[in-house]
């Protein structure tokens, strides 16, 4: 066999063989562990959920969030038209500038503001669950326990209540 290996082609192609068959062994012990996730209990304890859908689900929620929204744009818009009166074009362009920042700081509050409440049913279902992590449905390709209907619900649940005391309130 020694005398076979002798010459360097013949090294050559022997190496070569056998960084094939590793390589193929390491490819065989990876599709089998991959199996063991395939075939793994669909009891887990990462989450997903679709915000779209929680949003879609609760338009009270959806139409709350628009709301605010337009009223801060409303109020912008009514605040520029006051204070625009008499100024230049050059100062109705800084005020504008001004009052356009001061509106998308506004937005972006408003819109943490839902974020921070969806987020807050989401820990408050996950954490009843037994779920140690959720991610954004659309970002998993496979897996997870799926609990966008559970949140869709406490989200219509916790606006019912704060409609209740809202009308309440009145």
């Amino acid at each position: 066999m020694m005398s076979s290996l002798g010459s360097k082609k013949n090294v050559k192609i022997f190496s070569l063989a056998l960084a094939g068959v590793f390589i193929a062994s390491i490819a065989g012990m990876a599709l089998v562990s991959m199996g063991d996730v395939a075939n793994a209990s669909p009891t887990s304890d990462i989450g997903v959920v679709d915000q779209q859908e929680v949003l879609k689900n609760n338009q009270m929620v959806a139409m709350e969030y628009q709301k605010k929204l337009q009223e801060t744009a409303n109020q912008t818009k009514k605040d520029f038209d006051t204070k625009a009166e008499g100024l230049s074009d050059e100062e109705k362009e800084k005020l504008y500038a001004d009052m356009s920042q001061e509106f998308n700081e506004k937005r972006v509050a408003i819109e943490k503001d839902m974020k921070d409440r969806i987020e807050g049913v989401v820990k408050s279902v996950a954490s009843k669950k037994g779920l140690s992590l959720v991610v954004e449905k659309s970002a998993v390709i496979y897996g997870g326990t799926d609990i966008t209907k559970e949140v869709s619900d406490a989200m219509a649940q916790q606006a019912n209540k704060s409609a209740g005391t809202d009308s309440e309130k009145k």
